[in-house]
């Protein structure tokens, strides 16, 4: 917890907390153009903020709360930490919440207990905590707090994993979950003008201890590598999310060929894309690297897109690519690849009798 934070936020000297401040009329900005641009009416914007308690996430409720009837507080509460301090960012999320005069609703995501990576299962099952909130109170959107300093660990944690363009291309601010849309209005800011604007606003934040855990690899890129990379260039964090905005419209357009060279010719069953393997043959490599990463989203929302490796998909490129007639399967994070004579295949892992 920063230096005010053991007081709740009702205990606290409220200051006007209007647009005025540059900070929270940047948010509002972004948050506007990224659901629906100036053709939407406020009202039809209606927002569920993911409020951990966090600098990133309150600095995110306060700017949207100037905004009448324009968000709901969601608070997911993981086993991941102590009871204790679960329930302490709980009561500061609900007291904020009065305070700014929104609605607040909670959910519980329990993964301690579930097989597999644990900080991946706590997303996915925050995500539809988020999403089944959403619906309850008729939100459209879902707005989290990922701010450029999060870009950045991201993009690093994918550059250590070899990912290609895709992953290189960081979170995207705006990305569909379901029948909602996922917004991330913060994701230019860096974290201290997030944690600058909360101090000018005397607003106090909470601090999540499971983020100084070495055991996690983000933690540590945070810890060890982004304080000597700010003291080589203090705006790192705005160059990658500049870097992520540039990337993301390359891929725009790479996806534009993919969809008119690779997708139209494509033969699709349920989860199932086919593909003659002549035509594979004949396009560059780059190009057939976008498809796991396609599927993955198209096909699976896009879970498990993290256990894609570079490795993985440059084994099965030069497989589709080689004079060999062997059938063969590659394991692509979440997806097989099978590889016939004449035909490429695409199937979910669990739906293979693949083993890993």
């Amino acid at each position: 917890m920063n230096d005010a934070s053991s007081q709740d936020p009702e205990q606290q000297s409220m200051p006007p907390l209007g647009a005025d401040h540059p900070s929270v009329a940047r948010i509002l900005r972004r948050w506007r153009q990224l659901s629906g641009g100036r053709h939407t009416r406020d009202p039809d914007r209606k927002t569920l903020v993911a409020c951990s308690g966090g600098a990133d996430s309150v600095a995110l409720a306060i700017a949207l709360a100037q905004i009448p009837s324009s968000c709901v507080l969601a608070h997911i509460q993981h086993d991941m930490r102590t009871p204790e301090q679960a329930e302490h960012d709980r009561a500061y999320v609900e007291a904020l919440a009065k305070r700014l005069g929104v609605d607040c609703a909670f959910g519980i995501a329990a993964v301690s207990e579930e097989p597999g990576n644990l900080e991946a299962n706590a997303r996915e099952a925050r995500y539809q905590e988020l999403a089944r909130i959403a619906d309850e109170h008729a939100c459209p959107y879902i707005a989290t707090g990922h701010h450029a300093d999060d870009q950045l660990e991201t993009l690093l944690m994918h550059l250590m994993r070899g990912s290609g363009t895709r992953g290189m291309s960081g979170m995207r601010p705006a990305t569909p979950l379901g029948n909602k849309t996922l917004l991330r209005p913060l994701l230019e800011i860096p974290r201290n003008e997030i944690e600058t604007m909360l101090r000018e606003l005397d607003i106090a934040w909470c601090h999540d201890q499971t983020n100084d855990d070495p055991a996690y690899v983000r933690n540590r890129i945070r810890q060890d590598l982004l304080p000597l990379l700010r003291r080589l260039d203090p705006e790192i964090a705005r160059h990658a999310s500049q870097w992520s905005q540039d990337l993301v419209a390359m891929q725009e357009v790479m996806d534009e060929r993919v969809e008119a060279t690779l997708m139209e010719p494509c033969t699709i069953t349920d989860s199932q894309w086919r593909w003659p393997r002549e035509l594979l043959q004949a396009h560059p490599d780059i190009m057939l690297g976008y498809l796991p990463g396609l599927y993955c989203l198209r096909v699976l929302d896009n879970e498990g897109a993290d256990r894609i490796t570079r490795r993985a998909i440059d084994s099965w490129i030069r497989s589709v690519k080689s004079d060999s007639n062997n059938p063969t399967e590659h394991r692509i994070g979440p997806i097989v690849a099978h590889i016939r004579a004449h035909e490429v295949r695409f199937t979910p892992a669990e739906s293979s009798e693949l083993s890993t």
